[in-house]
C-alpha cells in the first residue's frame, strides 16, 4: 500500500500574505462603496424633506397650477387717486343738497413687476379735509369685521375700488355715521384723501357741497 500522504512532495505548501498593493486596492474600493453609499442615503433624506415641505407648504408647482409666488408692492410705486362719484359711480365734482357723494380709489402698479397688495376695507382709510382741518376720517369708524383682500398687481395695472357713500357729517371719537354733526354746506369745498396698505394718494380730490 501506497504511503503517499507521507510525501513531502504532496503536503500543501503555506500559503503566503497578499501584496501590499492588494490592501491598498480593498481600500479603495471599500471608500468608493462607502462613499455611493453615503450618497444614496443624502439623496433619499432630501427627497423625503422636499416632499414634506409640499405637504406642509403647498408648493404651487406641486399643485399643478404652476404659480410663481409674488413679492409685495414697493409702495413708491403704487399710484392711488382718490374718486368722487355721484350715486351711479360717474364721478362728481359738485353734490346738491341732500345727495351724498361716494367715495372710492383708483390704484395704479407703476412698477415693472407684478406684485401682492392688499386692497381690503381693513386696509383702506379715506380722509375728507378743509384746509387744515381735518373734517371726516374713517379711521374715527367702527371697523370690526372689516376684512384684507390680497390681490395680484400686474405691472401697469389699474383697479377701481368700490364706492361707499359719505353722509355729509363730521367724525370724531365717537363715530363717523349718519347720527354724527352735519358739515357745512351752501358751496363749502372739500378735499378727499386715500391711504390703502400704507401706500397715500399724492393729491387729493377736491368737491363741492351745496
Amino acid at each position: 500500500m501506497s504511503n503517499s500522504r507521507h510525501n513531502p512532495a504532496n503536503r500543501q505548501r503555506p500559503v503566503g500574505r497578499p501584496d501590499k498593493s492588494v490592501y491598498r486596492k480593498r481600500r479603495i474600493i471599500a471608500l468608493v462603496v462607502l462613499a455611493v453609499a453615503v450618497a444614496l442615503v443624502w439623496s433619499l433624506v432630501a427627497a423625503l424633506v422636499g416632499v414634506v415641505q409640499n405637504v406642509i407648504g403647498g408648493n404651487p408647482a406641486a399643485s399643478g397650477t404652476g404659480a410663481v409666488a409674488q413679492g409685495a408692492c414697493d409702495v413708491t410705486k403704487i399710484s392711488l387717486v382718490p374718486i368722487v362719484a355721484d350715486s351711479s359711480g360717474a364721478q362728481s365734482a359738485s353734490f346738491d343738497t341732500g345727495i351724498n357723494p361716494f367715495f372710492g380709489y383708483a390704484i395704479t402698479n407703476t412698477g415693472d413687476k407684478d406684485c401682492n397688495f392688499d386692497l381690503g376695507a381693513k386696509e383702506t382709510y379715506f380722509k375728507v379735509t378743509s384746509g387744515s382741518e381735518t373734517i371726516w376720517n374713517s379711521v374715527d369708524c367702527d371697523r370690526t369685521g372689516l376684512t384684507t383682500a390680497p390681490v395680484t398687481l400686474k405691472a401697469g395695472e389699474t383697479k377701481s375700488s368700490a364706492l361707499s357713500d359719505w353722509y355729509r357729517v363730521k367724525s370724531s371719537s365717537t363715530g363717523c355715521g349718519a347720527e354724527q354733526e352735519p358739515v357745512t354746506a351752501g358751496g363749502a369745498s372739500y378735499h378727499l384723501s386715500v391711504d390703502v396698505g400704507g401706500a397715500v394718494s399724492a393729491d387729493t380730490s377736491q368737491f363741492v357741497l351745496n
